[in-house]
């Protein structure tokens, strides 16, 4: 018997090792490289084949940069023997499937990449080449022009005249009479005809295989799937799809290379023996470089720049490059005109609900969408420029003056600024990268304490994300960027860099920060060629947010690099899982529309706006915002070593099935999650946790070394520096809620089970609202019980018109002190955090109701403008929500247009808020946002390409 390929394969996605190393649903726009690696290569010692150095390179690395000079970074490789070293010499920038059998053909290795399930569904053309081959970006582009000219082919595929005796062993082309190709049969097949005559005019043919194929997806998958193994070599032959094609009347084109060709040599080149290997790297190194060069580096750019984003975003950013390009032309920045630049773009994201589960360890989803200029003249994307100089400094020169210092350079010979190779994980990082800032703004003038700019509220300056940017990618230590970075970036090569910077951010509420850090990351992946993948982008964007003062996940930086025009899109912000989309929600834009005023700047001002709740530096008793964001931040780190949440395991994840299934968690999972509760304090002294924390160090040690295979005195000195990070950056905290009787206490210690109870709340009352968007405002408002400082009864305020003008008794106050006023006046009170948390009320819990608080997010500013439009409009008509960052800047006013019009809210707003509050809103009153497409690093050889490009994007 010989079974169908369909029956002897196993599709199954958890053959997919990394399926997120890059994005493979972009439809049919870009082609997908299929590289087949799975074979043992024993003549080589132990390295497999595919990897064994060829220019420098492992072998099948020149192939996947070659591709990538087509246009596309969409790569799949079958590995099987060696896999992870075979995966670390391909690069990380490349989707690996696992083959289950390095011996049952081609075929059936090329079958196998359809367990990336994106295939079928968004049916690609697919290029598919084997490991042990380089082929030239040239040939690319052939076979790929060839196969679409006019009407697409089914199937194009290279061929070679082989002069004998080099078509020994070569699968030869059977051709019909009108030079049409029938079949491709192998040698040894050949030599199983019984026909004497037949077989010698097979093996005469000189018009030999040289496997490199274009197919759509879905007709190869077909085709395979019917293929068996019914041949001399009892293997599943790939190029038994032309027999299959051409006999239902498909038609079939071919390239055919020829000794006079420039490529020829290194198309035909065969590595069966180790001697092939240095025939093969002298051969490649006298190839003609422009058979590799992009064939038009200015369409490739343009390419990037204008896939996936709306015309007035792309309009935008070419308008962007044109200022920065004139910018450096006024003012003399020195870009070298002959010298290569990297270019950067990325915008910020909307967060649509969902607004911070994604603590590390809880990593939650969020609902969210990347954001871009709506016209021409729009600056809400970051533009970045890098060139490489020789002057050992990091010059950056942003153009808005509210981002410029007073130096636009700073010294990278600073041992602080790159980091060891203790600087393992996002928690090493933490403390190298906070001192690396803390310094770099000591540096530029800031002070530690006392009046004037405090260097924690400051943290996110762009010195410092640029810098933590720059180091993060110096922890890249496997795979093939690597060797990449260490050439390009480490301490004893890199000479130092310049940035030019355009856009509205960093500008607060809309991820700005993170906006700069992963357009500076583009940026320099794509200057210095470090072929970084998106996944790996995005994990180095988030740690380098850890060195600026946050601590949490990734779901913007993987919404700012991987989202997707016009999708409301429920991210993951698990990096195990490589980030993925739980789903596509649709905003119900017909019935609610988002409003976008601004309150208060975030660090450095929000504080006085708080009603006493933080204070401005830490020789207070009270806690600053800067050490509240970072013990929140731990929190549901600290939280899982208390409970003893296995390693391996999230918080989340225990509860996402439900949670994504219907939106609602059953009572075996609200039981759970009661639990889990009641295994955190309600308050603890900080001493106290951290002693908790410290017993707990045997067990997490175990768990390390378990599940990161690490030995066990490698694991107890993880240990050791993870606890002590999470104590790091905080002081005991002292805040302030109401009982349940009414009486205000202020309390120190930790409230720890009520931040754990937010992540748990903000998620189910979210899920619920993507499913019953009817009851929108009222969801929107639950959300924010728990960012609120403090409680204010609505129907106590003044009505609507009178809110809208100066009132007598508050004319001889103004600012903050106005807002105590009301806030007095109106007997505020401050949240019960810890409402329903009791051990006795969770024998009772509805997952809905929990308030909790991430405290660092609430603002008694804003708690009184909700309350403000709840008076003015009805509880129906508009819910406030923080806008993600919190604590000041822009915030949310969700209006029903059914209930209200929203030039009414506006109105109000600008009345009751803005003037009475003497509040400046940055540029527009109200900002409005438009969706944008994900992030891009483009590389010119050039500087002096960047006019050609603008007029491309012009054109």
């Amino acid at each position: 018997m010989h079974p169908k390929l369909k029956d002897a394969v196993d599709l199954g996605a958890e053959k997919v090792i990394n399926p997120n190393g890059i994005s493979l649903s972009g439809g049919d726009a870009e082609p997908v490289l299929v590289i087949l690696a799975a074979g043992k290569g024993t003549r080589f010692g132990a390295r497999p084949k595919c990897v064994q150095q060829v220019g420098g390179k492992p072998l099948a690395r020149n192939t996947v940069e070659s591709f990538q000079h087509v246009g596309s970074n969409r790569i799949i490789c079958l590995v099987h023997h060696l896999a992870e070293e075979v995966m670390s010499g391909v690069g990380d920038d490349v989707v690996f499937v696992r083959s289950a059998s390095p011996t049952a053909g081609t075929a059936f290795a090329t079958f196998e990449a359809f367990c990336a399930a994106e295939l079928r569904e968004t049916n690609p053309l697919l290029v598919i080449t084997m490991g042990d081959r380089i082929v030239p970006a040239s040939t690319f582009r052939t076979l790929l022009d060839t196969h679409q000219k006019g009407t697409e082919a089914q199937l194009t595929m290279l061929t070679a005249e082989y002069r004998p005796p080099k078509n020994s062993g070569k699968g030869r082309i059977v051709r019909n009479t009108d030079g049409q190709i029938r079949q491709v049969i192998e040698e040894k097949d050949i030599y199983q005809e019984q026909d004497t005559t037949r077989r010698d005019e097979l093996l005469a043919i000189t018009e030999g295989n040289c496997p490199l194929y274009v197919i759509r997806a879905r007709l190869l998958f077909d085709s395979l799937g019917n293929l068996t193994n019914e041949n001399a070599q009892g293997q599943y032959y790939l190029t038994d799809i032309v027999t299959d094609i051409a006999s239902t009347g498909g038609e079939i084109r071919t390239v055919t290379t020829t000794p006079d060709d420039p490529d020829y040599q290194l198309l035909c080149s065969d590595v069966t023996r180790p001697p092939d290997l240095k025939d093969l790297d002298q051969l490649f190194a006298a190839t003609d470089e422009s058979l590799f060069a992009p064939r038009d580096e200015l369409a490739v750019a343009t390419h990037a720049i204008r896939t996936g984003r709306p015309s007035e975003q792309t309009q935008a950013i070419t308008r962007q490059l044109e200022q920065l390009v004139s910018r450096a032309d006024d003012e003399d920045l020195r870009f070298q005109s002959d010298q290569p630049v990297g270019i950067g773009v990325s915008g910020g994201r909307l967060r649509i609900a969902f607004m911070h589960p994604d603590m590390v360890r809880f990593y939650g989803p969020a609902w969210q969408m990347p954001i871009g200029a709506g016209d021409p003249e729009g600056r809400e994307q970051i533009v970045i420029l890098s060139q490489g100089v020789e002057d050992h400094s990091i010059h950056l020169h942003p153009t808005g003056p509210k981002y410029q210092e007073k130096q636009n350079a700073i010294p990278i010979d600073e041992s602080f600024m790159f980091p060891g190779d203790d600087i393992v994980d996002g928690t090493a990082y933490e403390r190298f990268g906070t001192n690396m800032s803390e310094r770099i703004l000591e540096s530029l003038g800031y002070k530690r304490e006392g009046s004037g700019d405090l260097i924690r509220n400051n943290m996110r300056r762009p010195f410092s994300l640029v810098s933590n940017a720059l180091a993060s990618i110096r922890t890249v230590r496997d795979g093939y960027a690597a060797s990449r970075v260490t050439s390009q970036l480490g301490r004893d090569r890199f000479g130092g860099v310049k940035l030019a910077s355009i856009g509205n951010l960093p500008e607060g509420g809309f991820s700005s920060s993170s906006a700069v850090t992963v357009a500076t990351l583009n940026s320099l992946n794509a200057l210095f060629a470090l072929s970084l993948s998106a996944e790996r982008l995005v994990n180095l964007a988030c740690q380098s947010e850890y060195g600026t003062g946050v601590r949490a996940g990734s779901l913007d930086q993987a919404t700012e690099q991987k989202g997707e025009h016009g999708q409301g899109t429920l991210v993951s912000s698990n990096p195990r899982d490589g980030y993925p989309v739980l789903g596509h929600f649709s905003i119900p834009t017909e019935r609610i529309q988002i409003l976008f005023p601004y309150s208060v700047e975030r660090d450095s001002e929000a504080w006085a706006w708080s009603g006493g709740m933080f204070a401005r530096s830490a020789d207070s008793g009270l806690p600053t915002t800067g050490e509240i964001r970072k013990l929140t931040g731990k929190s549901a780190e600290i939280c899982a070593l208390l409970t003893r949440l296995p390693l391996a395991r999230d918080y989340f994840q225990e509860i996402e099935e439900e949670l994504t299934t219907d939106g609602f968690l059953s009572p075996a999972k609200t039981r759970w999650v009661a639990d889990v509760l009641r295994g955190v304090p309600l308050l603890i002294a900080r001493d106290e946790l951290k002693r908790r924390i410290e017993n707990q160090r045997d067990w997490y040690a175990g768990q390390l070394a378990t599940t990161e295979d690490l030995p066990l005195a490698e694991a107890e000195t993880k240990a050791d520096r993870t606890i002590a990070a999470l104590f790091e950056g905080w002081r005991e905290p002292v805040l302030k809620r109401s009982t349940p009787t009414g009486e205000v206490v202020t309390e120190q210690g930790v409230p720890l089970r009520s931040m754990l109870a937010y992540l748990f709340g903000e998620v189910t009352k979210n899920f619920y609202l993507i499913r019953h968007p009817e009851q929108w405002t009222a969801y929107v408002a639950r959300s924010q019980a728990g960012d609120r400082c403090f409680d204010i009864a609505a129907h106590r305020l003044p009505d609507r018109s009178e809110m809208m003008l100066e009132l007598e008794w508050e004319r001889d106050c103004s600012g903050p002190d106005r807002l105590t006023r009301w806030l007095e006046g109106f007997d505020a009170r401050p949240v019960d955090f810890n409402h329903g948390l009791n051990d006795d009320e969770l024998y009772n819990l509805d997952p809905r109701s929990l308030i909790g608080s991430n405290f660092f997010r609430g603002l008694a500013l804003i708690d009184l403008v909700e309350a403000m439009l709840v008076r003015a409009f009805g509880e129906r008509a508009t819910a406030v929500r923080v806008n993600a960052a919190g604590q000041g800047d822009f915030f949310q006013v969700h209006v029903d247009k059914d209930e209200v019009d929203p030039a009414d809210v506006k109105e109000f707003l600008r009345a009751a808020f803005y003037r009475r509050f003497n509040l400046t809103p940055p540029g527009r009153e109200f900002v409005e946002l438009h969706s944008g497409g994900g992030a891009a690093g483009i590389r010119l050889s050039r500087f002096d390409l960047l006019p050609k490009l603008i007029e491309r994007l012009r054109s």
